[in-house]
């Protein structure tokens, strides 16, 4: 069982609590970082500047975002999830420009695909060496099918995303074309260790239409061996989606032979009196799904609620109430109906 580790900042994340620290290290076995592993702050823009200007091409990393978890998770034998390597937000804009510069020309095709690699490679080889062991799965590439017409690339078989959020490109998409995704896991794959799982990940995987991308996807990189697990993201409402729908979307994907991670749940409440017992219900039910499912035989191999506290202490005027400890860490009743139904 894991749990997204809020925090937009290493000031702002739950490491620097003792308290949390030590909630996590008894309730969970698995933490993934919702920002501080991502390419906005893994990139070092300076350096690499400094890097083009002296005919080196290729980006800088740096990783004092992320050495404090990963200390953390070594130090208490807690795994942490790769989160994320390639996805068309977060990634700033510079990274796929002449020179690292705001205001550069895209980069063509080849000399992306480098700096791709270059920044995989840079990544596994910092946590492969320095903590060994502690990253086991990776989501490689993340949200790259889309259903929004005029947002999609059809011919690529599986939708691949050209646009998000009213009409911005995918960096990845411009640079790259269709081939980011699978040049992404090929990547992944050449530099990770043997046990490290790689992860296609992405949110209203339940709906039909992606469903169906989605395993056209996987079916692509299934067939080069790139691809351990599908990703389902999981923001979920009290009634939508159906649960039915999102009980068959993990069948489906479960028949094409890959792991399923859920990787980011969260279920929101509806305002009333009794919101917190009603949205129990619902954590309740939903891990029931999950139990059947892996007694069935599907190969259900982790669940991540994302997000520890409700009214998170170190963001300002956090109103979200969609976690399993209250803004006191006090376990809230959708923690207990999970134990109820892990112990049945």
């Amino acid at each position: 069982m894991g749990v997204g580790l809020y925090g937009t900042s290493k000031t702002n994340s739950p490491i620097f609590s003792k308290k949390m620290r030590d909630v996590i290290a008894y309730q969970f076995n698995s933490v993934t970082f919702t920002n501080l592993m991502k390419a906005d702050q893994m990139l070092d823009k300076a350096a690499s500047q400094a890097n083009a200007r002296n005919g080196n091409d290729m980006p800088v990393l740096k990783f004092d975002s992320i050495v404090d978890g990963l200390e953390y998770c070594k130090a208490n034998n807690i795994k942490m999830r790769g989160h994320t390597l390639v996805w068309h937000v977060q990634a700033p804009e510079w990274f796929f420009r002449t020179g690292f510069n705001d205001n550069g020309n895209y980069v063509d095709k080849n000399k992306m695909e480098k700096r791709m690699e270059s920044y995989i490679k840079q990544m596994f080889e910092f946590v492969q060496y320095y903590y060994p062991g502690v990253v086991d799965v990776w989501d490689v590439v993340n949200e790259a099918v889309e259903i929004t017409n005029g947002s999609f690339d059809a011919s690529s078989g599986w939708n691949t995303r050209t646009k998000y959020d009213n009409n911005k490109t995918n960096p990845w998409y411009a640079t790259m074309g269709p081939d980011y995704v699978f040049k992404a896991f090929r990547f992944a794959r050449k530099y990770a260790n043997k046990d490290v799982k790689l992860v296609y990940n992405d949110f209203n995987t339940f709906m039909s239409q992606k469903t169906n991308a989605i395993c056209n996807l996987v079916k692509k990189l299934k067939a080069e061996n790139l691809i351990d697990g599908v990703g389902l993201q999981s923001y979920l409402g009290p009634s939508w989606p159906n649960r039915n729908d999102y009980k068959n979307a993990i069948q489906k994907f479960s028949a094409l032979g890959v792991e399923i991670q859920i990787t980011e749940l969260t279920i929101s409440v509806e305002e009333s009196n009794n919101k917190f017992n009603a949205q129990a219900n619902h954590y309740r039910d939903v891990f029931k799904i999950y139990k059947d499912l892996k007694k069935s035989g599907v190969n259900i191999t982790s669940v991540t609620v994302f997000g520890l506290q409700d009214h998170y202490l170190f963001y300002d005027n956090d109103k979200t109430e969609t976690r399993l400890w209250d803004r006191n860490l006090k376990k809230k009743q959708a923690y207990n109906s999970i134990m109820s139904v892990l112990k049945a």
